[in-house]
C-alpha cells in the first residue's frame, strides 16, 4: 500500500529552496554602508551649509539624524536586496519576526546589559588602564538635545531606527552569513565583534562587543530578530534616558 505523504516528499514541499547570499554579500554590505556614510553624510551636511568641524558640531540633532540615512541605506538596503534576490525574504533568511513576548524580555534584558554586564566588562580594564569616561561620547550627542523635538530625534534615532537596521544587518545577514561558512559559535562572536568595530568608538568597543554577544545569543536561541532588536532598544534607551535625566 503507498505512503502518502511520505516524509522526504513532505520536507522538500515546505522547506525552503538553499539561499545564494553569503559573506560576500555582509561584505558588500558593510563597504557600501561605510561609503555611503561618508559621501552621502559628507553631502547632507554640505547642503544644509555644514562644512568646517565647528559648524557640525553646532549642527542640529535634525540634521545628524538625516547624516544617519545613508548608513541605514547600505546595512539595510543590501542586506533586504541580497535575502529578496538571493534568497527566501527577510523573514524567512534572518527571521524578521516578532512575538509579543519579545518586548518585555528583549527590553528588559537590553537595559540589564547596559546597567549590569558593561559596569562588569569595564571593572578589570579600569584596573588595568584606570577610570575611562566611557559614556562621553553619548554625553556629548544628548547634550545637544535642549528642545522637545531635539529630543523626540534623539531617541528615534537611537531607540528605533540603529536598532532595527543594524540588527537587521549584524545579526541578520552577517551572523547567518558567518553561521553558514564557519559554524555558529564563529557567527556570533564574528558579528559581535564587526558590530563593536564598527562603531569607531575605542572606548565602548568592549561594551559594544559584549552587547552584541548578548543579542548574537538572542537570535540563535530564538530563530528570529525580535528579541535581539527590542534588547537593542533597550540597551540604547536606558543610556539616553540617564543622561538626559542627569543632564
Amino acid at each position: 500500500m503507498p505512503r502518502w505523504p511520505a516524509p522526504a516528499d513532505d520536507e522538500r514541499l515546505t522547506a525552503p529552496p538553499p539561499v545564494q547570499w553569503g559573506v560576500g554579500d555582509a561584505l558588500v554590505a558593510l563597504l557600501v554602508a561605510q561609503v555611503a556614510a561618508v559621501l552621502g553624510g559628507a553631502a547632507i551636511l554640505i547642503s544644509f551649509g555644514y562644512r568646517t568641524a565647528e559648524q557640525i558640531d553646532a549642527a542640529p540633532l535634525a540634521v545628524l539624524f538625516l547624516v544617519q540615512i545613508p548608513l541605514w541605506l547600505g546595512y539595510g538596503g543590501v542586506t533586504l536586496w541580497s535575502s529578496r534576490t538571493r534568497g527566501n525574504g527577510p523573514v524567512v533568511d534572518f527571521g524578521w519576526r516578532f512575538r509579543w513576548p519579545d518586548l518585555p524580555y528583549g527590553a528588559i534584558l537590553g537595559a540589564l546589559c547596559q546597567i549590569v554586564l558593561v559596569p562588569l566588562v569595564y571593572i578589570p580594564i579600569f584596573l588595568i588602564f584606570g577610570e575611562q569616561d566611557v559614556s562621553e561620547a553619548a554625553r556629548e550627542l544628548t547634550e545637544r538635545a535642549t528642545r522637545p523635538i531635539d529630543v523626540v530625534v534623539l531617541v528615534f534615532v537611537v531607540a528605533v531606527g540603529a536598532p532595527v537596521v543594524e540588527e537587521l544587518f549584524f545579526r541578520g545577514l552577517l551572523l547567518r552569513s558567518l553561521e553558514r561558512r564557519f559554524g555558529t559559535l564563529v557567527g556570533v562572536l564574528g558579528s559581535s565583534a564587526v558590530f563593536g568595530a564598527v562603531h569607531f568608538q575605542l572606548l565602548q568597543l568592549p561594551a559594544l562587543i559584549a552587547f552584541g554577544l548578548v543579542a548574537g545569543w538572542l537570535t540563535v536561541r530564538s530563530g528570529r530578530l525580535g528579541p535581539a532588536i527590542w534588547a537593542h532598544v533597550g540597551f540604547n534607551l536606558v543610556t539616553v534616558v540617564a543622561l538626559l535625566v542627569a543632564g
